[in-house]
């Protein structure tokens, strides 16, 4: 009898010591990842710049980018400007989940002197799921100008640490954009991470245009000599007027379109749907109307 209930106590206190093990290990996961690095900066100002150049540009957010001290937390970021030719610029920001864990975006457009003007929180972002055409992320359309916003900083807040999101499976979406019955699968659940990928799209719908003097012309037959005393004052080349184009809703040359739907046709026929992917995203950035018709129907 005595040795049972020496068993007893034994058992209770391994069981005991297993819970108090369990209950560290939950308050481990639970504390929120920080960044123990020092900040790059102590303004906007000195932030680097990755100009908007092309049609599109991705990004990995991790332990090699910047370091910035925002007000709601220290964080990895990255800064993006507007080109010098684009007086306005329709960008879209995607946050891309990954594995188990996604970055959550914050973006702060600045002024010309480095001003806050715009935030824009996690909370307009729409969260998309993924598909034969995209993978689930963060997305948000917005507005960049010369005038008032030509720099961005994307980071993502550190009260978002350590929480996480259940998004549906993607068996479970399938199913229901198809009738079909529900599938037995667990919604997956993703964390909020220090780190990420990020994907920006982003096309100009006003473009800055200039025009300049005449440059001074030499006769016909006369070289210019260097002779200090005969040779001419140098002509500095100056805008005389600025003008703005509207490239919005410009239309994809016939010809233009029945070359992307073409490459789109062959790379599908090679089985390359990367390829036919980024053909059909910089077709449709281009204003194209068949591009992705074409792919469906040949994909289907």
């Amino acid at each position: 009898m005595k040795i049972i209930k020496k068993r007893t106590v034994l058992i209770m206190a391994l069981l005991s010591i297993m819970g108090c093990s369990n209950t560290d290990i939950v308050s481990t996961n639970a504390i929120s990842p920080m960044i123990n690095q020092v900040a790059c900066c102590t303004s906007y100002s000195q932030f680097s710049w990755i100009p908007l150049q092309g049609t599109d540009i991705s990004v990995a957010i991790n332990t090699q980018s910047q370091i910035g001290q925002f007000p709601d937390g220290k964080s990895y970021f990255a800064g993006f400007s507007l080109p010098s030719h684009v007086e306005k610029m329709q960008v879209t920001l995607e946050s891309f989940i990954r594995g188990d864990h996604v970055f959550a975006p914050t973006v702060i457009l600045l002024n010309a002197d480095f001003q806050p003007v715009k935030i824009i929180d996690l909370n307009k972002f729409l969260l998309t799921s993924s598909h034969l055409l995209q993978r689930a992320a963060y997305q948000h359309t917005f507005t960049m100008t010369a005038k008032n916003t030509p720099y961005m900083v994307v980071y993502s807040p550190e009260k978002y640490r350590g929480e996480s999101i259940t998004i549906p499976h993607p068996e479970r979406v399938r199913a229901e954009e198809l009738g079909l019955p529900r599938p037995i699968v667990t919604d997956p659940e993703i964390k909020y991470a220090l780190t990420g990928q990020l994907h920006l799209a982003f096309k100009p719908t006003q473009l800055k245009s200039y025009q300049v003097s005449s440059p001074v012309l030499v006769p016909q037959g006369q070289t210019l000599i260097a002779d200090s005393s005969v040779m001419p004052k140098a002509v500095t080349t100056v805008p005389a007027a600025v003008s703005t184009v509207d490239v919005s809703n410009r239309a994809m040359l016939p010809e233009t379109e029945a070359f992307y739907n073409q490459q789109i046709t062959s790379a599908i026929k090679h089985k390359n749907i990367k390829k036919a992917l980024q053909l059909l995203n910089e077709a449709k950035r281009a204003g194209s109307t068949s591009a992705e018709t074409v792919f469906v129907e040949l994909v289907q």
